[in-house]
């Protein structure tokens, strides 16, 4: 069965990606416990622990920009959950190099 989100979250991917690009964010990847819930977590992939730190804190504000981007897109504001920050450095050194385990 298609979850009727993939579609939605794909065609928000890279506008996140172009919104966040000067804050280090190379990646996007979205995180949702049951194909039966209509929420998403939008994690942000920088390449460095210290760009991830600068947007320690950020939190709010990066999750009222996803929202009107998801919006944008069709994707209900409300049902973005929230967003993460995570470098690749971090997934390297923590996660074995795998978003996989990373997200989880």
């Amino acid at each position: 069965m298609n979850d009727p989100r993939s579609a939605l979250l794909h065609d928000m991917k890279p506008e996140l990606l172009r919104r966040f690009k000067e804050s280090g964010v190379l990646r996007v990847e979205y995180v949702s416990a049951f194909s039966f819930q209509d929420d998403a977590w939008v994690w942000l992939g920088t390449a460095t622990d210290a760009e991830r730190d600068a947007l320690t804190g950020s939190e709010p504000r990066l999750l009222a920009e996803a929202r009107l981007i998801a919006e944008s897109h069709g994707f209900p504001a409300q049902n973005v959950s929230g967003v993460t920050v995570q470098s690749e450095e971090t997934g390297a050194r923590d996660f074995e190099g795998s978003w996989f385990y990373a997200l989880r």
